[in-house]
């Protein structure tokens, strides 16, 4: 059975199907928008974000991990690279809150629509703030969690961006880009994106 179909087959206790995104609904609104991106099948499952460098055989830095928080200003995402918490003081001054506590497996699927773990910045609820980290924009494609242990989104940074929305910040102990460097380059392994909508069942990694 497909990854997509087992997700939404799971029964939630109470012998309802236990509604989830994934691949696929992240696959639709890319197409949608006439975004390129790919869908790389990993060479094993993961189960968090954290995960996705060493099944993609990656730098750290060329993958993305979603965390989520909740704030007295409301549920909250911050895109980091993986391996990367955010500084929660920074994350407070840019939502302009005061408090601030790691969200729960059972509060980010039930505000995200996504499992724990693997939440995808894209196809969020429009309640979900989004953050950025500004650390980001030194990578020209990130590889992002989708809501399935088995893929990955290959997406281009700018892009990324662009679709979600999310407010750009200082948000970790991460160097910020150079102002002098080329924009969105360097250090990432570029994939093939020039087929629009593109989905690739195996890595294509080649070196940028």
């Amino acid at each position: 059975m497909a990854t997509a179909d087992w997700l939404r087959r799971q029964e939630a206790p109470a012998g309802t199907f236990l509604q989830v995104r994934g691949a696929l609904d992240v696959h639709r609104e890319l197409l949608a928008r006439d975004v390129a991106h790919e869908v790389v099948r990993l060479s094993g499952m993961v189960t968090t974000a954290d995960e996705l460098p060493q099944a993609l055989g990656v730098e750290a830095t060329s993958c993305l991990a979603v965390r989520c928080y909740s704030t007295d200003r409301g549920f909250v995402a911050v895109l980091v690279h993986a391996g990367v918490v955010p500084e929660p003081s920074a994350v407070l001054i840019a939502l302009g809150a005061h408090t601030l506590r790691p969200a729960t497996a059972d509060e980010v699927n039930a505000a995200t629509d996504y499992a724990a773990g693997l939440v995808s910045p894209l196809c969020l609820p429009s309640e979900v703030a989004l953050l950025a980290d500004a650390a980001l924009q030194g990578t020209q494609v990130l590889y992002c969690p989708i809501g399935e242990g088995a893929v990955a989104l290959g997406i281009r940074t700018r892009d990324l961006l662009e679709v979600t929305g999310a407010q750009v910040a200082a948000l970790s102990s991460q160097p910020l880009p150079h102002p002098d460097a080329r924009p969105w380059g360097g250090g990432a392994r570029i994939i093939d994106l020039d087929t629009r909508g593109a989905v690739r069942r195996s890595p294509r990694r080649s070196v940028g």
